[in-house]
Parts: C-alpha cells; structure tokens; sequence
C-alpha cells in the first residue's frame, strides 16, 4: 500500500470513527461532460481546401490549448493604426482542429459546447460539416455532432473562427471602446449524455434548470426548481426527476422527487418548489453562504443518468424610493467599478483562474459591486463574484451603434442567452435592458422581463442621449460624468463615473451618493486600464489609462485601490500613496484608522486626522493629507486604535536613490490562501519585477529594459516581438506573464537587466484535477433525519413529522427516517401505563405537535428506545410542553442515556407551559397567555455516539417524583463534520 493511500484510508477512518456511517447518495452520472482545453493545433488566416475536401491537412499547424487568442500582441496592440471601428486588427479567419476518441454507448447523443469564440464558428466533425453559429462572440452555444462522430474511435473536430468585420453580428458594424480580439477565447467541452437528458439552458425561454427564490425573509425561503428533460431516444422512457438542496457541507437539507414518462422527440417541464424554513443562511457581500441544487435524470431503476449542479444564493433584491436599494430588508449602498475582460498580450482569451483573480481583487478593495461592460463575461468570472459575495449587473454586447433587423434579432437572442445562461448566480442584482449610451431599447426590457422576472432591468443612458429616466426599465442606470439628476420617481445608479488619479474627486462622488439612499449605488469606470481604439495615452496610444482606475493593465494597484480599502474595509490598514497619489506639500496616507502618526526616518511628524469638508462629509475614511515636503528618505504611518495608544497598522516607503537590484514577487492575491494554482496547461500567473535601490526603496518611475527567465514546466507568454520579455513598464515594476504546464513542478522566475542585481522567486504548482469533474461526481451527505409527532387517535398531526398515535401503554415501532434509513423506536413507562392524549387551543409555532402527547404521572420516567441507528454521532431534540398556567409547579426534568457513548443533555432543563384555550363549536377562540408560544423553542438538546450495536435510549423523570413528566415529540439528526454544537 502506499503511503498516500494509507493516509487517505486513514483520513477516512477517523471520519467514521467520529461521525459514523452517514449515508452518501450517488451522483455519479452515466453522462459526461469533459473539458477538452487542451491538445489543439492552431492555423491563422485563409486556407486553401476545405475541411470536408480530401486535400484538407492541419500537418504543420501550431500546438496550442485554450483559452487561446487570434495572436498574441503587444500592450499597444502591434502598434495598430485602428480607429475604434476596428478596420483591420484581428480581423481574419483562423482554424483550429483536435483529435480526440469519444466513448460512449451506440444511443448516446454527443454534443460539443462551447462558451464563447471570436465571432462566427463553423464546425466540421470528421470532414462533415455540423454548422455554423452567429449569434456573437460572447454567448455560449453548442452544436449536436451524435450524427457524426464514430463512438469508440479517434474523431476530429475542426473549426473556422470568423472575427471579420460583420455588420450582422452585435456588436460589431459600428464603433466600440473596447477591442474584438479574435480566437477560440473562452473553455470547450465535450458532452456525452443518455439520450434522456436536460436539455442546455440557453436552448430556449423553458430549456435547463432554473432556480429561482419567490419568496425570502430572514427566516426562511421558498425555491423553485424549474427543469426540462428531453427524451431523445427512439422510444417512450419512463424516468423521475429528483432535486437536491444541499448546504455548504455537502449535506441534503431538502429533497424532491417526482416520476414521468417522454414520448420519444418530447420535452417535458418539470417544476419542483420546496424550503428552508430552519437554520437559514442568506447570502450578502459580508456573508456569502452558497447551498447548491443538485438536479438529476434518473431511470426506473434509480440510475442516474445526467446530474448538473447549481449555486443557490438565498437573497431578496428590493428597490424603495427613499430607502434606496435593499438587500434582505436591509440598505446597502453599492460601490465598486466596471470590469473589461482582457488581459495584456491574450486579448479576451483569459483563463478561469484570472477571472477568479480580478474578482478576487475587487474584493480585496472592499468593493461590492462589478459592472461588466458591455458584453456578457465569462462564467469563471460569475462563479467568483458568487462565492466571494460580489454584486453583478450584466448587459448583452453592445457600445452606441444600433444594426439592422439581424442585427437586432441577433442582439436579443444574446442578450437572453446571456440571462439564461447566468441567472443561476445569486450575485445578479440586474440586467442591462439598453444600448451602452443610448438608454432603454424596448425589446431587450421585455426580453429579460420574460426570460427572467426576478431580477431588475436597467436603461443603460447617458446624460447627453437618450431619456433622462428609468423609461419601462426598473432602474435609472445612467453615466454620471456631468452631475446627473434623478427624476422624483426614479433611484438612480451611477453604472459609470470618473475620478483622479490622486482619489481626491473619486472620494467626492462616492461621498455625495452615500449621503443620498436615491442614489443607490455606484461603478467607476474603469476598475483596470484597458486596451482600446480610441488614442488616449502618449506613449502607447491604445491603452487607455482611466483616471478612476483601481489598477494597471497587469493589475498593479493604483492609488485608488487603496483608498477604496480604506473607505469600505474593516480590517486596520494604513497605506503611503505613491507617487501618482502624492503632491509637491502634502503626504496622501490612506487608512481605515481615525488617527495616524508620520515618520520620516524614524523622527516624528505629527498626529493626524483626515479633515472634513462639503466634499467628504458622508465618507468613513477620507484620505489625510499631511502637511510634508518629501523629498528623500523614509516615511512611515502608523495607525491608531480609537483609544489613540494602540498602533493598528503601519506601511512604509522610501525614496528610492539609484536604482541597484530587482526584486521578483509572484501576485501577492494569486498567491494568498485559498487560491489554487494548477497545473492544468491553461492557468496564467502573474509576477512581477521591482526596481529598487541597496537599500529596497523603489524607483517609482519607467523600468529599465528586464528579461526574465523561468525554470520548471511552464512558459513566458509573448517575447520580444511583442515587447513582453524582455519587458518595460512603469512605476517601478516589470510584469511578466507565465503559463503553466500540466505538470506539478516547482516554477522558479529570475529576472536580469543590465547594471542591476538579479532576483528571483518561486512558487509551487499543484496537481491537476480536471477529471474528477467529468461525470458530476458531487459527493453528497445524506444523513438521518426523524420527526416523529406523538398523540392519541383523535391527535391533529403536526405537519413533515411521523403522526404516532396510540391510545395507552407501551408502543414500538420500525419508522423511515427522510432519508429512507429504517429504524426502530420504541417507548416505554414504568408501573403506571404510558397516557396518550390530545387536546385543541395551544397556539405558537408547531402548535400542534406540543398541544398533544404523551404523559406519565407521578414522576416517572418516560424512556425512549432507539435501535438500527447507524454508527455516528447524533442530536436529539425533545419536546415536553406543559398544559398549564402554573408556573411555580413545573420543576426541570431529568435525563438519563443509556447505550450510547459522549451522552450529553441540556441541564436544568425546565419544560415549557401554556394556558389551554377554549375552542367553541365554531373553532373560535381566545388570545393564549403567550406561554404556548416559546414551546416550539423550548425543546431539550441532547447529544450522544452510536457505536456498532446501533442502539441508544434517554429516560426522561422528574424529580422527587411530584410531577407529570410529557413527551410531545421528538427530532432526531444524525451530525456531519462541521455539524456538532455544544450544549
């Protein structure tokens, strides 16, 4: 055996030996769905056969894997002379083609799907060709190759990427602030499902699974799971749908299932709505919770034959005039920043783990809140923002130009594959309903009505075009460069805004829209620097270096990114600006703190406080500006508790003198915990180079020329010819950009440029898991729930719990748990007989499962006998509600456990108790006394361990025998890990 299979067998072992035999379900489907980024051969420009003509060859063509550009290119996009109606860059055909063999049974329908490409695709299988696709680059599609393809052998999948200018295809024909890189730029996969099987969510208005909440409040929900099965098969298929809630520990929480039967051709809509009424956890920016819906196609003999699984974020957006927008029926004021997709030299054709990044980043700021302009992004990115608690809006791809009817058609399916695509993610907040600068357009408000009523549409206008209100639109979504103005009726979001380099006018605007709950919220633009054909730097004149941006082009923060930290974070910071944040007789300091100290080289400054004015009344954290003429040597902040003698935080920085060495750094995010770094043959990581004096102070001006060289299963993307290695960039940093292998492999970066000392740094690489992924393989936790309400015959039956009745004495029974386990309980009395009772007037949460019961007189003891219990821990809760107004008479009980191990229960536990009411004939009644109202939360809480025999018991007395001891019910829940409380 070896060692890391003993580990594992260890590892399970003391999981069952703490937690027992919890039950797993199976969700492995007999369907797959494989990623295929990896193995493709790659030819740019014009060929001259025909995939489908015997001449055709790909012998030559380059290695490449996805997600992959048209052609990498330098920061200045090879210095293209392009105006922003991107004549010729990347505007050119290219090819790809993969061998891959296709397993699956001779029913099987294969389909090969695709999440975006460079923006017409032709699609040849084996020489046929399947079709082509045309509604935009930015949508996700899929062709069905089962009529194609040779199950069991080697196939070849070749494509046509057509990034030519097209006036029919959204949004191109018209002018863009934003560049169309061609390319097979977004992830490829392989489906192979039973012919019974979800159908893909951007099929149509009904196609794949849709989770939706109808209803929230803070204590509980109602979820819809709305799904649709195709029966692809040449006969009639019987089969049930079955859908899964689970929490953040893999556990079943709650479950549906429901049984069909599909004529052959047929679709079927299926729609299952169930709750969570207990232990709810909602989802926020501050607290993130994710369940998950697991949906399942299974056969008659319970066979799962295609499983697809779903975040499910419990929140309720709500906008109210003059309370702005709420978030689970509490205010929150949204700040952050619009987001393009690229990256320097890839274009658009960025991997999963940069997308994970960027949002990781905006998250790191403290904003809440990403607009992503002006097309649909990648599903990566929407995953993120879910499980690091970032707000979205989203808007189909457009810029100002509006096309012809194909065009519009084309515009509208985007925009509504773009809904059905990502309205599973509890981090939408809305839908664009405009064109960008233009406001509402008509069709695409009612579009995203019918695609997706629970989320808000918005009008995308500007203040110089268009209405200057929310139109039929929900939401006046507007850009404020020039001072906008709501209309009375109207809350209004600022989707874009400018700011200073410095922050200074970046803090007066977000400070005058959190003064006013109307103006709910606000996105800079832009959160990154970004490419474009619009000539607004000097130096290279498509990049466009926005004032309000956060970071660089290679995500180095700008000054703003710490001022952001400073204003919307609670963990103590203190920051220096840089240069770019400085000014000839001030020191900018950023902090969350009320006071800070400056030192330079170490002798006091002073103490100081950020100044309030008009401009910044409403910030928590405005920017101090010392009053300091630095122009050497060392500055060091210190920041303050609020007790003005604790130090909370403190940066420095230094002038650096002549600069001396380099200092490699890989990205401090990419690199934080939590964030896995793969060897998948796709990942890209970032790193970059400072310049620095002896002493460590960095030269905040243009780099000087630095080349970098890598060790381990990795490479460097782009080289000279693009300016990319070696590299020149600004404020003192050199980046580079490293793709990683498939291998797990120690990567070790070194940097040299001439006259300078070299530096290197090293990360390591983990092993990929990308085939665990391939049949759904979610391990599922399922372990045994048991209600159980007790009563005579004439009790009325509490509802989701076993109704036991009986009229006197002992009683056992063999009960299902929820999870289908058997068990067995019995209960007994000592010399008196058991006394099954019911009775009618007890009001309260789970009236009716305290209104009737159980009782022994005198004192003595009810036991409660439980056998065929798996091993494991459990928790039991049991209810002992007294009928009653006298309060003096109750004495707690006591409990006693037999059988079982760790056998804790709650101490002086006293039962709960309620005056009776009268009911008339009618069914009327008084007000109760409120008493009743508390049993439903005044159960006792006990723990204990099962070991292999399966058994345990509780007796439950009072003392000195002078009272009637009650049982109502009971709950018992066998724990998870992560499950056990303390009592």
């Amino acid at each position: 055996m070896s060692l890391r299979i003993f580990f594992l067998c260890l590892i399970s072992c003391v999981v069952l030996d703490v937690f027992g035999q919890v039950k797993t379900l199976e969700t492995t489907s007999i369907s797959a769905r494989e990623n295929i980024n990896l193995g493709w051969r790659y030819h740019k420009g014009p060929v001259r056969h025909q995939p489908s003509s015997a001449q055709w060859s790909a012998h030559g063509w380059e290695e490449v894997s996805l997600p992959h550009s048209y052609a990498l290119t330098s920061i200045n996009l090879d210095n293209s002379t392009d105006d922003k109606s991107q004549q010729t860059f990347h505007r050119d055909i290219s090819f790809y083609q993969r061998t891959l063999n296709i397993s699956g049974r001779p029913d099987s329908k294969v389909y090969l799907e695709f999440e975006g490409a460079h923006q017409k695709t032709r699609l040849w299988v084996n020489g046929q060709y399947v079709g082509e696709h045309a509604v935009g680059a930015y949508t996700p599609f899929h062709f069905d190759i089962s009529e194609f393809v040779a199950l069991g052998q080697t196939n070849t999948l070749t494509l046509e990427l057509d990034n030519r200018r097209n006036k029919q295809i959204p949004p191109d024909g018209h002018t863009a602030d934003y560049v169309l890189f061609g390319g097979l730029y977004r992830d490829v996969y392989l489906n192979v499902l039973d012919p019974l099987h979800f159908t893909f969510d951007w099929d149509s208005n009904t196609s794949g699974i849709f989770v939706s909440t109808p209803a929230v409040t803070k204590k509980d929900a109602t979820v819809t799971v709305r799904s649709e099965v195709v029966n692809a098969d040449k006969k009639p298929r019987k089969f049930y749908v079955q859908t899964y809630i689970v929490d953040q520990q893999a556990v079943v929480i709650k479950r549906k299932r429901t049984e069909h039967t599909l004529d052959s051709g047929a679709t079927r809509l299926v729609k299952h709505t169930t709750g969570i009424d207990e232990n709810l956890q909602l989802w926020s920016p501050d607290s993130p919770y994710l369940y998950k819906v697991v949906s399942q196609v299974l056969n008659e003999e319970g066979k799962v034959l295609h499983s697809k699984t779903n975040p499910l974020g419990i929140r309720k957006f709500e906008l109210v005039l003059n309370k702005g927008l709420l978030l689970n029926d509490e205010p929150i004021e949204i700040i952050g920043a619009n987001r393009h997709q690229h990256f320097p030299y890839i274009g658009d054709a960025v991997p999963n783990n940069l997308h994970r990044l960027d949002a990781l980043k905006f998250k790191r700021s403290g904003m809440n809140l990403v607009r992503l302009a002006h097309y649909p992004h990648d599903n990566a990115f929407l995953q993120a923002c879910d499980e690091l608690g970032l707000i979205v809006v989203e808007e189909p791809p457009t810029w100002i130009g509006m096309g012809d009817e194909l065009w519009m058609a084309r515009l509208e399916e985007a925009a509504r594959r773009m809904i059905r695509n990502h309205r599973n993610h509890p981090s939408v907040l809305g839908w664009g309903a405009g064109i960008n600068h233009r406001g509402t357009i008509k069709r695409l408000h009612y579009a995203a009505k019918e695609e997706d009523p629970t989320r808000i549409s918005m009008n995308n206008g500007t203040l110089w075009t268009g209405e200057q209100h929310s139109g039929i639109t929900d939401l006046y979504a507007v850009m404020d460069y020039r001072g906008a103005k709501r209309q009375a009726d109207d809350l209004l979001f600022a989707m874009e805004h400018s700011g200073s380099t410095d922050s200074l006018s970046l803090q007066e605007i977000v400070s005058r829209y959190k003064g006013d709950p109307n103006l709910i919220g606000l996105a800079s633009w832009s959160s990154h620097d970004s490419q474009s054909f619009i000539k607004r730097d000097e130096q290279y004149p498509n990049l466009s270096v926005w004032q309000a941006a956060s970071w660089d082009a290679f995500r180095l923060p700008k000054p703003n990114y710490y001022w952001y930290q400073s204003e919307l974070t609670s963990e103590p910071m203190v920051h220096i600006a840089d240069v770019r944040g400085q000014f000839e007789q001030q020191v900018q300091v950023f902090t969350n703190a009320s006071e800070i100290e400056l030192l330079h080289n170490d002798r006091p400054v002073g103490r100081f406080k950020a100044t309030r004015t008009a401009q910044n009344e409403h910030l928590n954290s405005p920017s101090i500006l010392v009053p300091f003429h630095w122009q050497s040597g060392t500055l060091t902040a210190l920041a303050y508790h609020s007790d003005g003698k604790r130090v909370v935080a403190k940066h420095q920085r230094t002038k650096g003198n002549d600069a001396a060495k380099l200092e490699v750094t890989f990205d401090t995010d990419m690199t934080a915990d939590g964030f896995d770094i793969t060897a998948d043959g796709s990942s890209i990581i970032l790193a970059y180079a400072k310049v620095t004096d002896q002493q460590g102070g960095l030269i905040d001006k243009d780099t000087p020329e630095v080349r970098f060289e890598l060790q381990g299963h990795g490479q460097i993307v782009g080289d000279k010819s693009i300016g990319a290695n070696p590299v020149t960039w600004r404020n003192g940093h050199a980046p580079v950009m490293i793709r990683v292998g498939t291998k797990a492999t120690v990567l070790t970066l070194t940097a040299h440029s001439e006259g300078l000392q070299s530096g290197s740094a090293s990360l390591t690489l983990n092993a990929s898991g990308e085939a665990q992924s391939k049949h759904d393989a979610t391990r599922l936790l399922d372990p045994l729930t048991l209600n159980v309400d007790f009563g005579n015959h004439e009790q009325h039956p509490q509802e989701n719990f076993y109704v036991w009745s009986h009229q006197s004495g002992n009683d056992a029974r063999t009960l299902t748990a929820d999870n289908g386990q058997p068990v067995k309980v019995a209960l007994s009395g000592s010399s008196e007989p058991l006394h099954w009772d019911n009775t009618w007037g007890v009001p309260g949460d789970l009236s009716f499962l305290i209104e009737d019961g159980i009782n022994n007189t005198n004192g003595q003891p009810i036991t409660l006998h439980f056998s065929q219990l798996p091993q494991g821990q459990y928790e039991l809760k049991t209810w002992h509600h007294m009928l009653s107004d006298d309060g003096d008479a109750i004495r707690p009980l006591r409990f006693t456990s037999q059988h079982s191990k760790n056998a804790q229960s709650v101490s002086q536990y006293r039962p709960t108790f309620g005056k009776r009411i009268a009911i008339t004939e009618a069914g009327g009644g008084e007000r109760g006394d409120g008493g009743s109202n508390k049993g439903a939360a005044g159960f006792a809480l006990h723990t204990f361990t099962v070991n292999e025999q399966g058994k345990a018991s509780l007796s439950m007395a009072a003392p000195k025998g002078n009272q009637q001891v009650r049982l109502n019910g009971f709950r018992l829940s066998q724990l998870t890990p992560g499950a056990v409380d303390d009592i």
